[in-house]
Parts: C-alpha cells; sequence; structure tokens
C-alpha cells in the first residue's frame, strides 16, 4: 500500500486485510499527525515533514517519489494499492514492470485540487490511468460524475465509516449543564471553524472541544487567537490519535461539518466525520451542495444549512441545544443508517471482495501461461 500522507481510511483498509490473511506492507510519506499501525504491518516510510494541503510542498515530491518508486521496485508484493494519482502513477509503471495487479484508491481526484491552468492535463492523465487500474475503489458514490463516469468496469464504493464498536458506548450525558459541540480531523481554512468560534460566542452553556491537525500556520495562529481566554473552547491543533476522535464524538451532542462547496473535492466529500457521528447517535451540522447534505437529507440525521451563513449555524446549535426531541431523532435515525448501510463490516466485505477477485484471475492468467508454457 502507498500513500503520501498518514490518513485514517487507510489505516481502516490495511488492518481489514491484515486481519483476513494478507500480509500488508507500507510505503508512505511520514508527515504531519501521527498514524498508529499494527506492528505487524512492515513500514518504509519517508521521514520528511512537508505541509500538507499547501503549493509549497511540491517542491519535496521529487523526493518522495524517488522514494516511493525505488521501494517498488525493490519490495516483493503481489498487488499495490495506490492511493490517490500521486501514488498511483508510479503504482502503474511498478506493475507494469512486475507484472502485478494495481488497486487505485481515490480519496481525493487531484484535478479538482490543481489551479485552473494545470487542471485539464491532471484530469486527463487520471482518467487515462483509471482504465489501467484492476480495481477503483471511491469513497462515495458521487465521486463516479467527478471522475467523468464509469472509466473503469470495476468501480467500487467504499465510505469513509468508522471501524470502532460503537454498540455500546452510546453517549451518557443527559445530565451535564452544557451543550458539547465536537469538531475533529484536518483543520483548514475552507472548513469554517473560525466561523464556528464566532457561533459559539453568540450561545449560552455551549462547549466547544477541538482536536485535529492544522498545517497552515497562518491559520493555525488566527485560531489559537481567537480561542485565547475563552473557557468555552478547548482547542488542540497538533494531532491525535484516532481514537481519540471517537471518545469525543461519542462525549459530543453535535459535530459541525462545512466544507467549501466551491472546490469540487469538497463537494463530493463524504469525510469520517459524517459517519462518526452517525456511529455515536447525535445530530451534524453539514453545509449545502455537497453529497454529504445529500445523505444528511435522505437519512433525516443532521441539519443542513448554506456555506459561511453564521446567523443559520447559529440558529441550527441553538436549535438542537434547545429542542431535545429533534436532537434525539435525528441522532437516532443516524445510528440506524449506520447499523443497517454505513457500518464497516459492510464496507470490509467489498474490499475482501475486490482482493479475491483479483488474486483469483491472477492465479488463472499464471496457471493458463504455465499449460501454454509445457504446450
Amino acid at each position: 500500500m502507498t500513500i503520501s500522507y498518514p490518513d485514517v481510511r487507510l489505516k481502516k483498509e490495511l488492518e481489514s486485510l491484515e486481519r483476513n490473511g494478507y500480509q500488508v506492507n507500507l510505503i508512505m510519506w511520514q508527515r504531519g499527525w501521527p498514524l498508529q499501525l499494527p506492528e505487524t504491518v512492515k513500514v518504509r516510510a519517508l521521514k520528511l515533514d512537508a505541509p500538507t494541503g499547501d503549493y509549497r510542498s511540491i517542491f519535496y515530491f521529487p523526493l518522495w517519489w524517488a522514494y516511493l518508486f525505488t521501494w517498488l521496485i525493490l519490495m516483493d508484493w503481489d498487488v499495490i494499492h495506490s492511493v490517490n494519482l500521486d501514488t498511483y502513477f508510479f503504482g502503474v509503471l511498478a506493475s507494469r514492470i512486475k507484472q502485478k495487479a494495481v488497486v487505485y484508491d481515490i480519496f481525493d481526484f487531484y484535478g479538482d485540487m490543481m489551479p485552473e491552468r494545470f487542471r485539464g492535463l491532471v484530469v486527463a492523465i487520471d482518467r487515462f490511468l483509471i482504465h489501467l487500474a484492476d480495481a477503483v475503489i471511491i469513497a462515495d458514490d458521487s465521486r463516479i460524475e467527478q471522475i467523468g463516469g464509469a472509466l473503469n468496469k470495476e468501480i467500487i464504493t467504499i465510505n469513509n465509516v468508522p471501524t470502532a464498536d460503537f454498540n455500546n458506548k452510546k453517549n451518557q450525558h443527559n445530565s451535564r449543564d452544557y451543550f458539547k459541540i465536537f469538531i475533529g480531523g484536518k483543520i483548514i481554512p475552507e472548513r469554517c471553524i473560525h466561523l464556528v468560534l464566532k457561533a459559539v460566542d453568540k450561545l449560552d452553556d455551549v462547549q466547544l472541544t477541538i482536536r485535529g491537525y492544522c498545517g497552515d500556520n497562518n491559520y493555525k495562529k488566527q485560531l489559537l487567537e481567537k480561542a485565547q481566554g475563552k473557557d468555552n473552547v478547548d482547542l488542540y491543533l497538533e494531532g491525535v490519535p484516532y481514537q481519540d476522535i471517537v471518545d469525543e464524538t461519542l462525549d459530543s451532542d453535535l459535530t459541525i461539518a462545512l466544507y467549501d462547496p466551491k472546490i469540487p473535492n469538497n463537494r463530493y466529500a463524504s469525510p469520517n466525520k459524517l459517519f462518526e457521528a452517525m456511529a455515536s447517535g447525535i445530530p451534524i451540522i453539514v453545509n449545502e451542495d455537497t453529497s454529504m447534505a445529500h445523505i444528511v437529507t435522505q437519512e433525516n440525521c443532521g441539519l443542513v444549512i448554506p456555506y459561511q451563513n453564521l446567523k443559520s449555524l447559529v440558529e441550527s446549535i441553538r436549535i438542537l441545544q434547545s429542542r431535545k426531541k429533534l436532537h434525539h431523532l435525528l441522532g437516532e435515525n443516524g445510528s440506524r443508517a449506520y447499523k443497517d448501510k454505513y457500518n464497516w463490516p459492510v464496507m470490509e466485505k467489498r474490499l475482501l471482495d475486490i482482493y479475491d477477485r483479483i488474486i483469483s484471475t491472477r492465479l488463472r492468467v499464471r496457471v493458463s501461461n504455465a499449460q501454454l508454457m509445457k504446450a
């Protein structure tokens, strides 16, 4: 498996493969927040810190690509599981050299993250290479539209649902005298954490806890300054283990996920925090014009507001804080949907089916070639 930044989604897939008899090696660019991995996984890590989601990181990529491709050639493997275009391109090259299988796991569609002058080229390269994968994994059904249609006959959706067991960990905090909001994960300006801080200022008996990683030093400084001296804000931006995110979500009354819909990748995002809220039995507030909004509306498990609308955000929090029956109903709807459709065992089966098909196909090809050689 190959990835250019630590990510919980990869950890879930990796652990599922390990549990089901696959030997997993990982080549990764170790930067940013911590990622705890099973000791049985052999990790080749480029320990070079560089900003994630920042154009300046492009200057570090040649070192990463050289490191990645060298180990892909030196290591012995049967299938390469490449996350995103920046590792998949070299995964395709290595798979062709070694005559092995390659799985393309699209966490983010890179063409939609590029400046407009580069977008057309990157999208064209990505769409061409998609045809060469033995299987393609996407995080939400809507991403088929984003990548330009069913460009590969094997496209499988594996949603960003949590693997933790939430069944016996329902939040038990109805007796406390404040309403707790939790936000966890990657912290960037487009996710409007600064707006949430403003909203909390306008509300009584609300506690805001934020646990995540912010690689943008200017934005980090801005948030820390806004939170300074506020007793109802608990802010930590240096990255935390995923279990901390789970525990905080379970201990909360509400979570919020605001993603700028002008950024194409955000429109199609289906992030962990949506499903973590559902699994925890708490409502979530999301913004319009995203695939998240579609799921929240379909499952009736939260509220949908316009992006960057402070008034709507404040009013939505106030509604969920004061209307206990509505709060309970939305949380229960999310919990039911998680149990029925969005739990990890469902996603794990899809992942294992991919590998079973690839391995069986490759074995048939090997047997056929051996028979031809004998003939």
